[in-house]
C-alpha cells in the first residue's frame, strides 16, 4: 500500500473516531411544553441547575446532584409563563428568579412574576414590585447591572402588538432600588425593539453591560451603554439582518466578545469583534443550514479548550408528525477559526427541537418541547 494511501486511511479513520465521539449521551429529564429555560446555580453548589419553565403546571428546579438532575419539591404557580431569568435581587447571596407572563394574547393581563429565595431555599413570590408590567406579552426576561451600582436591573422584551385598550406593550428597562423593588427607566432600548432573543454581555470591554435584541426577520440591535443612563446603538453588518437567535462567546480566546446569530436567511454565523469602531465587520463562519434553524447555545462540549456551537434545528412539518427527523448540529471547534459540522440525530425521541441552554459549559439542556406541543427534554454530554 502506497504512502499517500495509507494517509488518507489513517485521516478516515480519524475523522470516523471523531463523528463516532461527537455522538451525545442523553438523560432523560421530563416532557413538557416548553417556553424557556434558565441554567443558574440556584443552591450555591458550584454545579449549574435548570428550570425549564413553559404551558404547564409543574415549573419547577431541577438540581444538580452526583447522581444526576433532581427535581425540586417545589411547584410553582402556574401561570402563562414564557421565559425567566436569574439573579440576586434582594443580595442576600440566593439567586432569585424574575419571569414574563404573557398577556391575554395582547387583549388580556399578565403581570410579571418576581420570586426571591430566601434561606431555606424557598422561593417567595413578590406583590407590588415594580416591575409587573401586566398589560405587556412577556417573552424574555433579561437581569444586567444597567447603572454599574451592583444591583441587578432586569430589560424585559414584549411582543410589541398594539392592544386595542391602548394600554403600553412594548420592551422595558426596569432598574432596582437597592432591592426595595424596581421602578422604569426610559432608555434607546426601550419600545418595539424585538423579542426573539436578548442577551446581556460587555461588547466594548469597559465593564459596564450592554445589549443584543433581535426580532427575527427585522434588523438586530446592538446596544452599548453609553454610561451616562442611556445605551448607544451600533449599526453593523452583522445586524444589519434579522437574527432568529443570538449568543456573546469569545470565540476565538482574544478575550472579546463575539456574536453567534442564526440569522433569518437560516444562516449560522460567527462575527468577530475586531475591538476597534463598531466592532463586527464581516463573518468568520456563514453557514447555510439545510433545515429550519431554532436555537443555539456555545460551550466547550469535548473539553479540549475551543469554543464549540451547537444549534437545535427541525424541519417546519414537525409539528404534525412530532418526530425531528432533522439532526441537530454541533459544530466542533477545530482551532480559534475553524468548526467542523457533525450532525445529532434526534428522531429517536418524541418532539421537535425548540430550545438549547449550555450547563457547566460542558453539557447542553435540549428542549423538544414547544409553547403549542408537547416534547422530551434532555441533558446532552458528550464523552462523559
Amino acid at each position: 500500500m502506497s504512502p499517500f494511501k495509507r494517509a488518507a486511511l489513517a485521516a478516515a479513520a480519524s475523522l470516523l473516531a471523531f463523528h463516532v465521539q461527537a455522538q451525545y449521551q442523553a438523560t432523560y429529564l421530563e416532557t413538557s411544553r416548553a417556553w424557556g429555560a434558565v441554567v443558574a446555580d440556584f443552591n450555591g453548589d458550584g454545579r449549574d441547575d435548570l428550570f425549564i419553565s413553559g404551558h404547564d403546571s409543574d415549573d419547577r428546579i431541577w438540581y444538580a446532584t452526583d447522581g444526576g438532575y433532581v427535581p425540586g419539591e417545589q411547584v410553582f404557580d402556574w401561570v402563562d409563563r414564557h421565559d425567566c431569568d436569574a439573579a440576586d435581587v434582594d443580595r442576600n447571596g440566593r439567586l432569585d428568579l424574575y419571569c414574563a407572563v404573557g398577556g391575554g394574547k395582547g387583549v388580556g393581563q399578565g403581570p410579571k412574576e418576581l420570586w426571591l429565595q430566601d434561606d431555606t431555599g424557598l422561593f417567595n413570590k413578590q406583590l407590588n414590585h415594580g416591575a409587573e408590567d401586566p398589560f405587556g406579552r412577556g417573552r424574555i426576561p433579561v437581569f444586567l447591572d444597567f447603572n454599574h451600582d451592583g444591583w441587578p436591573d432586569v430589560y424585559l422584551t414584549n411582543e410589541a402588538t398594539v392592544r386595542p385598550d391602548g394600554n403600553v406593550n412594548h420592551n422595558h428597562l426596569f432598574l432596582n432600588q437597592a432591592g426595595a423593588g424596581f421602578v422604569e427607566h426610559i432608555t434607546r432600548a426601550t419600545g418595539g425593539k424585538g423579542f426573539q432573543c436578548a442577551e446581556r454581555g460587555d461588547l466594548n470591554g469597559d465593564g459596564w453591560d450592554d445589549l443584543v435584541v433581535c426580532d427575527g426577520r427585522l434588523p438586530a440591535h446592538i446596544f452599548v451603554n453609553d454610561q451616562a443612563g442611556d445605551f448607544l446603538e451600533w449599526h453593523t453588518p452583522a445586524n444589519a439582518g434579522g437574527w432568529k437567535a443570538a449568543k456573546l462567546a469569545d470565540m476565538n480566546g482574544d478575550g472579546r466578545q463575539d456574536l453567534v446569530v442564526l440569522s433569518s436567511g437560516n444562516y449560522l454565523q460567527v462575527w468577530l469583534n475586531s475591538g476597534t469602531g463598531e466592532r463586527f465587520d464581516s463573518p468568520a463562519l456563514n453557514v447555510k443550514l439545510g433545515a429550519n434553524g431554532r436555537a443555539l447555545t456555545v460551550g466547550d462540549f469535548n473539553r479540549d479548550g475551543l469554543r464549540d456551537i451547537y444549534v437545535v434545528v427541525a424541519r417546519l412539518d414537525c409539528k404534525d408528525s412530532l418526530v425531528d427527523v432533522a439532526p441537530d448540529l454541533l459544530f466542533e471547534g477545530r482551532s480559534p477559526l475553524k468548526w467542523l459540522k457533525v450532525a445529532q440525530v434526534q428522531d429517536r425521541y418524541p418532539g421537535c427541537g425548540h430550545l438549547a441552554a449550555t450547563l457547566d459549559d460542558r453539557r447542553v439542556l435540549l428542549l423538544n418541547g414547544g409553547v403549542s406541543y408537547s416534547g422530551s427534554n434532555f441533558v446532552l454530554s458528550w464523552g462523559e
